[in-house]
């Protein structure tokens, strides 16, 4: 599933394409000039070549900056996967917990139809009164209002889904296999995330390859200060006054009357935006991490929890308040109770391990890397 929405995300294609746009910029700042052919009619006529000589300072830092800025692109390209990977692994538990949670539904409402119908057989018999039926009828519409909008619920899980894995025409049928009642361990200690953050994130590195950028481009705006020189060689069938049928020139840009102010002045300002970029990615990497690592603490030790015993409490009781009311031990409305709490302690405990589970890939994405162990 996530190798699928690796190839066919959207989000992904579209970097994709800015680093071939990347590769493409690198390439016309590799390319050497082409020569430039001229013929000049007259008597004699006189042909010429003249050709750029693109070895100066300006080359070395033109292509530079363009090599900068093609890995500046596909570090971002590399943050792209890195965001979309957390999004399908958020929207594959968003699944889980929708079905989860519908199951949940379903049961509550076969619990209260079975009590109805029971409820029904003893109304006949004269052991309960009318509006115990009443009430359980009740109980069983809302249990088919909550499976409704549960089901609701699952088809826009599984749209969401398919829409981040580049699906063309997505199914509400499509269906997934997975499990709620585990909780996600990490691959290395908690107190290592943040300099493995610091170390792997592709939007950190890609800030500074643009620092680095801005750097190469600063320089490349002095070096055009030194002229590219431009020889030429002119051809004409009777000799020149030297006697010779060739003649060769050489011609320069002359900055004159503009030094290249404004490029200076745009690449100093370039680099201090880029310099402030990598600064704030910084900070906001420190805050991502500390923020990541409390919410899957809190949400780890509380799926634990509720998978050491609470479930089969919940279970128990309920079994216990049905046994006693179907005995006449106990009232209608304390059998309800027991049904509601728990639906609701199984709904909080698939909650809880889809936080876990998506606090843990939060936290991998937070740090730039893979550190859940599957």
């Amino acid at each position: 599933m996530l190798d699928i929405a690796l190839y066919r995300n959207p989000d992904i294609l579209q970097a994709q394409l800015r680093v071939d746009s990347a590769h493409g910029e690198r390439r016309i700042a590799d390319a050497l000039p082409n020569p430039t052919y001229l013929g000049i009619p007259g008597n004699p006529y006189q042909y010429g070549v003249s050709l750029p000589l693109d070895l100066t300072p300006e080359r070395l830092y033109r292509t530079r900056a363009a090599r900068q800025g093609q890995a500046a692109t596909e570090l971002s390209r590399r943050d792209v996967v890195r965001l979309v990977t957390f999004n399908v692994r958020q929207a594959f538990y968003d699944l889980l917990l929708a079905d989860a949670q519908r199951a949940t539904a379903r049961e509550q409402r076969d619990i209260f139809t079975r009590l109805l119908a029971a409820d029904s057989v003893r109304l006949r018999a004269g052991d309960i009164p009318q509006r115990d039926v009443v009430k359980t009828a009740l109980e069983v519409a809302r249990a088919e209002g909550a499976l409704a909008r549960d089901e609701v619920a699952v088809h826009g899980a599984r749209l969401a889904l398919q829409a981040l894995m580049g699906a063309a025409a997505p199914d509400t049928g499509f269906t997934i296999t997975g499990s709620l009642d585990s909780t996600p361990q990490l691959t290395l200690p908690l107190d290592s995330v943040l300099p493995l953050a610091l170390g792997q994130r592709p939007d950190l590195a890609a800030t500074h390859a643009l620092a680095d950028q801005g750097r190469s481009l600063t320089s490349l705006a002095a070096a055009n200060l030194f002229p590219i020189p431009v020889v030429s060689v002119v051809y004409q069938s009777t000799p020149f006054a030297s006697g010779l049928r060739y003649a060769f020139g050489v011609s320069v840009p002359v900055p004159l009357f503009y030094w290249n102010g404004g490029e200076r002045q745009r690449a100093r300002a370039g680099l201090a935006a880029a310099e402030v970029s990598v600064q704030r990615t910084r900070a906001q990497i420190a805050a991502e991490v500390a923020l990541a690592l409390d919410d899957f603490r809190s949400a780890r030790a509380l799926t634990q929890r509720y998978q050491s015993g609470l479930l089969q409490q919940s279970a128990a009781a309920l079994e216990s308040s049905r046994f006693a009311y179907e005995q006449g031990a106990a009232s209608l409305l304390e059998l309800l109770d027991a049904i509601r709490t728990y639906g609701e302690t199984r709904a909080e405990a698939y909650g809880a391990a889809h936080d876990a589970w998506v606090g843990a890939y939060a936290l991998s994405r937070a740090v730039g890397a893979d550190i859940v162990r599957e």
